[in-house]
Formats: structure tokens, C-alpha cells, sequence
């Protein structure tokens, strides 16, 4: 699945959720990939950072999710990594340059 199929394939409630919690964090945004793993750092109320990562295929799709804050599976981390992504058009960019053979 894609980064834009996973974010619509979320509920009202967890899209509403995921928009709050991407607002309380700014300025935020995924660091830059030169392949198509992306990283980011959140903070956690223990002080501690929270990791995660989202590597994608050639084809955009997601090939790995892996986040540290132990909640298993889509957490709010990774949805707010998508959403920033998404609205930054990291994906469309990396596939035009895809397609001309331009690596980042």
C-alpha cells in the first residue's frame, strides 16, 4: 500500500487524531532520504526520542514501518510521518525523479 492509501484508509476519528497530534508537534518534518528510507524524531513525555522509519519500494509502496514508541503496528508516529509526507509531496518527487533515472 502507499502512503496516500494508508492515510485515506484511516478512520475520521484517527485522521482527526493524527492531524491534532502533527500540529502539537511542529515545526516537524521527515528528514530528507537520499534512497527511500525516511526517518524522524519525536519527543516523548519521558524526555526520551521516539525513532521511525518508513521504507518504501521503487514503486512508492510501503516495503517496512518500524517505530520505537512500543505501540505496535500504524502508531500516530508513523501516521504523522505520512501525513507530513504527504503534504510535502516527498513521494511524487521521488517518483519523477524515478522515472528519469535521478537518484537522491
Amino acid at each position: 500500500m502507499t502512503i496516500h492509501g494508508n492515510l485515506k484508509s484511516l478512520s475520521v476519528e484517527d485522521l482527526a487524531l493524527t492531524k491534532r497530534y502533527y500540529e502539537s508537534i511542529q515545526p516537524f518534518e521527515v528528514q530528507p532520504s537520499d534512497t527511500y528510507e525516511f526517518d524522524a524524531e519525536f519527543p516523548a513525555e519521558d524526555g526520551e526520542r521516539i525513532i521511525a522509519e518508513i521504507t518504501l519500494n521503487e514503486n512508492a509502496e510501503i516495503e517496512d514501518l518500524y517505530c520505537t514508541c512500543r505501540a505496535g503496528g500504524f502508531c500516530v508516529h508513523l501516521a504523522a510521518m505520512m501525513y507530513n509526507m504527504e503534504e510535502r509531496k516527498t513521494v511524487l518527487f521521488l517518483n519523477g525523479l524515478a522515472r528519469q533515472n535521478i537518484r537522491v
